[in-house]
Parts: C-alpha cells; structure tokens; sequence
C-alpha cells in the first residue's frame, strides 16, 4: 500500500447529536417528506424490520463513502483524471439500486456509481474503470464515473444531462410484459432539458415500467412545488423522500418497482438530501443499527478494516494495470465488422509505434 493509501480520510464517525441541527434538517424537510428514521436513529421495527437487509444497506452505504472519499483525494493528487463525488448522498442511491430486482435494469447519471457497488459490481472493476486500464469491462473508452455492468444490468452512462431518461423509458417499453422494470438516476439540472419532460411524457402516456429517482435539496430555481410535483402533468404520480434516510428510499423505490411491474406505470421519486452534518446518512444509519441491538463497535471495526483494504487492493491493482492494447480500438464497433475496418485493423497494428 502507497503512503497515499495511508492518508485517506477516515470514514464518518457517529457525532454526538446536536437538538438545533436536527430541527434545522427536519425544517428544510418539512411534514410533506416520507421518512422511516428518526434524525436521532430510532427506527420503528413495524416500518423496517428485516434486519440483515439494514445490515446490508449501511455496508454497501460504507463502502460507498470510503470509494469516493478514496477517489477525491486521488483526483486532488492527480492520479485520477475525474471524479464527480456524492458524498452525503449514499441513502438515497444505495437504497434505491437495492430495491430494484436482480432482472432489472439501472440507468445512472455520472455521480451514482454508488449503485453500481450496491448491485454487486466488485470495487476492482470500479477501479479499473476509474483509471481507464486494459482491465476496465469498457476498455478504457468512457469517462470516468460513467459505469457499465452487463452482468450488474446497469447500463453506460452519458455525460450530456438527462439522456439516460428517455433511454431508461426506451427499454422499459421494449421489455413490457416481462417483468423488467427500468430505475434512472438524474439530478435537477436534468430537469430542465427536453429529454426529462419527453420521458416522462412518454412514460405517462404508455404506462412504461419505469421509476424516476431524483436527488434534490429542495430546489428554488423552478416555480414548480417540487421536483416530485413536475410528473402530474404528466400523469406519473410523485413522492418526496428522506434522502438520508435509506430505509425509507428502499421501501418507496420497491413499492414503485412493484407498482411498475404490475403494469400501473412509472413513479417519480424526489430523494431531498441533507448537507448538514447531524443528518449523515452513514452516521445516522449506524445509530439505527446500534439502537435494534444489530451493530457493535466490533462490527463497525472489522467492517472498516474490510472495506478499508478491499479498496486499497482495488486501487492498487488498477494502478498496476497495463492501458487498453492498441488492438481494442477496432473492438465492439459492429456485430460483424465489414472489411474496410478489418483492413484499416490490420495496416494499424502492422504500423511500428513511433
């Protein structure tokens, strides 16, 4: 491990609660906004009891945060070219990857790689696709945080805002009567393009099986009431959540997804997050844990050495990689390639590098 590795920042500790803080977050909520969790980690066991799905939730939540607090400080060194992080905001995109079902499909924009953990992609890959390696399942071709897992069903990002919508509606209504249901993933610039009020339109109109997960703070450069208020024109029914509350993302994405799935249509999710520290969702998360008897100390202390040096190894083994050989240049461009790329292919590699 570099002496970089060693001077990441450590992961977030469980503060003592300050009472000013934890009304100043609930006010900008406000009573409209669908919660689970208490601001101080109370949990009522009737609204989430399955207790190893908590469990799951703040480990992927935690290996989430360590990732990007790892690629920030290794962009700010300059060894990663871009990085776009979504620290504090690990609720609202854990909860809702995982209560998508193994066959659906996850559109993402370019900060919600924490999805693609969530879904099982290994922070190996993650890493490879970072650094752009001859490792890297897109052969170092797209930007960076824009993830693609065939195996995870999560398809490759565009760095232009909203095209993942349409997209995701494309597929839903391709796959209508499967038993597929399409998540995408926007931010609320991606409100104000075109291409987010064509997918919502065509969503509504068609019934696509497809959930819009937004991430907000309550946005104030639109007249609309709220993000979750700009589908009813639409006629796709909307609903404001905690997002930093990751059991209540889970319980409304899953219920949008059974909705979808059952044919009523698309549902559009407003996650409001919190920048206040008192309102952490991996901190608050923890004290949910340890309020139902499910989390210790020790656990919280193997947890951090595991996740700790699964990303380190990740890093370290996509550092160590070879780029993308020359040849993958001609790769994945047609189903079958014609054979003027097949002559350009060869003459190419036949050419001696200068």
């Amino acid at each position: 491990m570099t002496a970089a590795h060693d001077s990441h920042p450590a992961l977030v500790p469980v503060e003592p609660l300050d009472a000013g803080r934890i009304e100043d977050g609930e006010a900008m909520l406000g009573d409209d906004v669908v919660r689970v969790l208490g601001p101080d980690g109370t949990l009522d066991r009737a609204a989430f009891s399955d207790d190893a799905l908590a469990a799951l939730l703040y480990r992927r939540m935690v290996l989430a945060r360590h990732m990007d607090e790892r690629l920030v400080a290794l962009q700010r060194e300059g060894r990663v070219a871009y990085h776009t992080s979504a620290i504090g905001e690990e609720a609202a995109v854990v909860g809702s990857a995982l209560a998508l079902r193994d066959q659906d499909w996850l559109f993402p924009g370019s900060r919600d790689a924490a999805a693609a953990l969530a879904r099982g992609l290994s922070p190996t890959s993650y890493a490879h696709h970072v650094f752009g390696s001859g490792a890297d399942a897109g052969k170092g071709r797209q930007m960076p945080e824009h993830v693609t897992s065939r195996a995870a069903r999560i398809v490759s990002a565009s760095p232009l805002l909203g095209t993942q919508l349409p997209h995701a509606v494309g597929l839903a209504w391709a796959a209508k009567g499967q038993d597929v249901v399409a998540l995408a993933y926007f931010g609320v610039a991606a409100t104000y393009v075109g291409d987010f009020h064509n997918a919502l339109n065509f969503a509504g109109v068609f019934r696509a099986p497809v959930v819009f997960v937004s991430r907000s703070s309550r946005d104030r450069r639109s007249s609309a009431e709220s993000i979750a208020a700009k589908g009813v024109a639409y006629g796709v029914p909307g609903i404001e959540v905690d997002g930093s509350d990751p059991f209540a993302v889970y319980r409304e994405t899953r219920a949008a997804v059974t909705r979808a799935a059952s044919g009523a249509g698309p549902t559009l999710i407003d996650a409001i997050v919190s920048t206040l520290p008192a309102l952490d969702p991996v901190a608050r998360t923890r004290r949910a844990l340890e309020s139902r008897g499910v989390w210790s100390d020790a656990k919280q202390s193997a947890l951090v050495a595991e996740v700790e040096a699964e990303v380190a190894a990740a890093i370290d083994a996509a550092e160590a990689a070879p780029p993308p050989s020359n040849e993958t240049l001609f790769d994945d461009t047609f189903a079958e390639v014609p054979w003027n790329l097949r002559e350009q292919r060869a003459r190419f590699l036949a050419t001696k590098p200068v």
